[in-house]
């Protein structure tokens, strides 16, 4: 890409791979990374290709979502190359839902240099490594920077604050982390942080499969009911609103699959 940040056709594209292990939050983050640069008119691809979670996948959320067939890790790697093609052809930002454990992403970058092949592409590659308070929770991290395997330019370590215990103070459980060997090298080659803000109230959106705006304005779906409070509505509102909003206010704007600039009409080229 000519400066890092777009592809041969002169627009930007990204392809975002959330990655961790299972209950760190990857799916709720692409979740809200979608919803929320849909809304300002990104063209944004969904891959799940995380077949072990059911019932809280990016499908359930979204209808247009890709799956892979059914198959082991060689017929996963292959649709996600598969997906790359098309993106590169096609234009547009995706997000890849990569699962955790031994994946088909994570063998394709134990295979080839997938940065570099998606730079000549004309596709950034954002590599967001989801993490709670634990200590295990750094273990992705410290695989794929430490063999070299995959540590993108653009590397962003989201601290799920949702994962802190009820009560507890976010800095004092997250400071351990802060101070893993893996944490500090990652940031050291680069790599930001963001903190994920809590949502008390998540399991209430997300077991009902609602949208943030949905559930903001108080709708369910038909024969759900109400969400539990009458306050949580006004939560997820302030959360979606102005949370959200900070949070990716933590991200290099580069870093984002914000929308496409429009073409310029003909009167204005002249």
């Amino acid at each position: 890409m000519p400066d890092g940040h777009f592809s041969r056709d002169g627009q930007r594209r990204l392809l975002m791979a959330a990655l961790g292990r299972q209950r760190v939050g990857k799916t709720t983050v692409l979740n809200t990374v979608v919803q929320y640069f849909r809304a300002q008119g990104s063209e944004i691809g969904v891959w799940n290709a995380d077949q072990q979670n059911r019932t809280h996948s990016l499908s359930t959320f979204f209808p247009d979502a890709s799956v892979p067939p059914e198959g082991g890790l060689r017929d996963n790697r292959r649709w996600i190359e598969s997906s790359i093609k098309d993106q590169a052809e096609q234009g547009y930002h995706a997000v890849l839902d990569a699962g955790g454990g031994l994946t088909g992403f994570s063998t394709l970058v134990e295979g080839v240099p997938v940065v570099e092949a998606l730079a000549a592409l004309g596709t950034e590659m954002v590599g967001l490594f989801c993490v709670g308070p634990e200590q295990a929770d750094l273990d992705y991290l410290d695989t794929f920077s430490r063999n070299g395997a995959f540590l993108p330019a653009a590397t962003v370590i989201v601290m799920n604050e949702g994962l802190v215990l009820s009560g507890g103070s976010t800095r004092a459980a997250f400071a351990p982390i802060q101070q893993n060997a893996a944490f500090i090298a990652a940031v050291r080659r680069g790599a930001k942080v963001a903190m994920f803000p809590a949502l008390e109230c998540m399991a209430e959106v997300t077991d009902r499969g609602l949208t943030f705006e949905d559930a903001a304005d108080g709708k369910v779906k038909p024969g759900q009911q109400p969400m539990a409070s009458v306050f949580d509505p006004t939560r997820v509102r302030q959360w979606w609103t102005k949370k959200i909003p900070e949070f990716f206010g933590q991200f290099p704007p580069e870093w984002l699959p914000t929308a496409r600039a429009a073409s310029a009409t003909p009167a204005e080229e002249g």
